[in-house]
C-alpha cells in the first residue's frame, strides 16, 4: 500500500478511565502511522482529564476537546469530527480497542475499491477481564433493514460525513444507526471479513445498560428511514416491516404491529407469511413447553 492519507479516530469518553489508555494505546499501536486522534471529554469528573493529559503531551498526533457540560455521545461525536482533518474518518469507544492492523487493512480496502465508501469489519466480543467470549462476522449491509450491522470497526470516505452531516444529538443511543442508514441512500457499504477490533462487553456499558430503551429507538428510527431506502429490493423491504412488527408485538402494541405486518406482506407475501407462520409456531412450542411444567 502506498497511500499516506490522513485517517482522523475521534474518541469520545465520559468517565472512561477503567479502560481509557487501553483504547488510546491500541490508536499508538498501529502499523498504519498516519492518523490523527481527537479525544472528546463529555464532562468527566473521574481521573480521565489526567490520563487524556498524559497522552496529548507524549504524542504530538493526539489532541484533545473538553465539554464543560455532560451532552452525550452523539454531540461528543459532532464536536470530534468538527476538528477532523482526515481524508478518512472512524471513531472508536473508551472501553474497546483496535488490531495493531485495523487502519491498514480498511484503508488498502478502500483504496483498492473505489467504488466503496464505507467499509466495516469482523471483531472479536472480549469481557472485562480482557478475554475473548466470541467471534462477531459482520453481515451484508443490506441486514441494516433488520438492525445496525455495521458493527464497532469502521472507516468511511471524508464526503460521506460532508453529504449525509452530522450525527443526531436527539438520537442518542441510536445515533450510529441513524447514520448508517441515512449514508446508505448515496453510499456503498462493504463488509470486510478480517477480525480487526476488540468490543467489549461489560455490566456498565451502554449495550448492557440501556437495551430496552436501544430497542425501542431502533424501532423508531427505522420505521421512519426505511421508506427512504430506495436500494433495498421489495424481499429487503418486507423483512424490514416485519421486525418493526417484532419490536411492535414485543411493545405488546398489536395495532401497529399489525400495520407493519401489512407493509410486509404487501412487499412480499410469501416472505411475510413464512416468517409469521415460524414466530406463531415458535409461540405455540414455547406456551406447550411451559404448560407441561
Amino acid at each position: 500500500m502506498t497511500t499516506n492519507a490522513l485517517i482522523s479516530i475521534v474518541l469520545p469518553t465520559y468517565n472512561g478511565s477503567r479502560y481509557l489508555e487501553q483504547a488510546i494505546q491500541s490508536c499508538l499501536d498501529q502499523t498504519y502511522r498516519n492518523w490523527e486522534l481527537i479525544i472528546v471529554d463529555d464532562a468527566s469528573t473521574d481521573e480521565t482529564p489526567a490520563l487524556i493529559t498524559q497522552f496529548v503531551n507524549a504524542d504530538s498526533r493526539i489532541r484533545a476537546i473538553r465539554h464543560e457540560t455532560n451532552r452525550k455521545l452523539p454531540a461528543a461525536l459532532n464536536t470530534g469530527f468538527a476538528e477532523a482533518k482526515g481524508d478518512y474518518l472512524t471513531w472508536t469507544s473508551d472501553d474497546n480497542c483496535y488490531r495493531p492492523q485495523a487502519l491498514t487493512a480498511m484503508v488498502a480496502f478502500l483504496e483498492s475499491h473505489p467504488s466503496v465508501n464505507i467499509v466495516y469489519s469482523d471483531f472479536t466480543i472480549i469481557d472485562e477481564a480482557d478475554q475473548p467470549l466470541y467471534f462477531k462476522t459482520v453481515p451484508q449491509p443490506d441486514r441494516l433493514l433488520i438492525h445496525n450491522c455495521v458493527g464497532p470497526c469502521f472507516l468511511y470516505q471524508r464526503q460521506v460525513s460532508e453529504s449525509v452531516g452530522k450525527y443526531s444529538e436527539n438520537l442518542f443511543l441510536v445515533e450510529d444507526y441513524d447514520f448508517w442508514l441515512r449514508a446508505s441512500v448515496s453510499f456503498r457499504l462493504e463488509p470486510l471479513h478480517l477480525n480487526l477490533y476488540l468490543y467489549r462487553f461489560h455490566a456498565t456499558s451502554l449495550t448492557s445498560l440501556q437495551t430496552e430503551r436501544i430497542d425501542v429507538a431502533t424501532e423508531q428510527i427505522l420505521a421512519q428511514r426505511l421508506p427512504q431506502l430506495h436500494w433495498a429490493s421489495d424481499t429487503m423491504r418486507s423483512s424490514g416491516y416485519l421486525k418493526l412488527s417484532e419490536y411492535a408485538w414485543t411493545r405488546k402494541n398489536r395495532k401497529v404491529a399489525c400495520c407493519y405486518l401489512i407493509y410486509a406482506m404487501y412487499y412480499s407475501p410469501q416472505l411475510a407469511l413464512r416468517q409469521t407462520a415460524h414466530r406463531v409456531s415458535r409461540r405455540i412450542s414455547r406456551f406447550a413447553y411451559f404448560t407441561r411444567q
